[in-house]
């Protein structure tokens, strides 16, 4: 992501203000699944609505299980 402003201190990892955090614990809000249910389910095909932030821990997670 490229911005030429400055990052908002705090904000630098895409999550800021009054966001709804990506995961709490292992599950992914806003989907209800874990991070490696969410996965399973990318592997088979499935679509599951992640947001930007979730498919970058997700995609992250699936590739440390190699």
């Amino acid at each position: 992501m490229r911005s030429d402003k400055a990052p908002i201190p705090g904000c630098e990892n895409g999550v800021c203000g009054a966001d709804v955090p990506p995961l709490i614990g292992s599950v992914l809000t806003g989907v209800g699944m874990t991070v490696a249910q969410a996965a399973a389910a990318l592997e088979r095909g499935e679509r599951v609505a992640l947001t930007d932030v979730q498919e970058r821990i997700v995609h992250e997670w699936a590739m440390a299980r190699l």
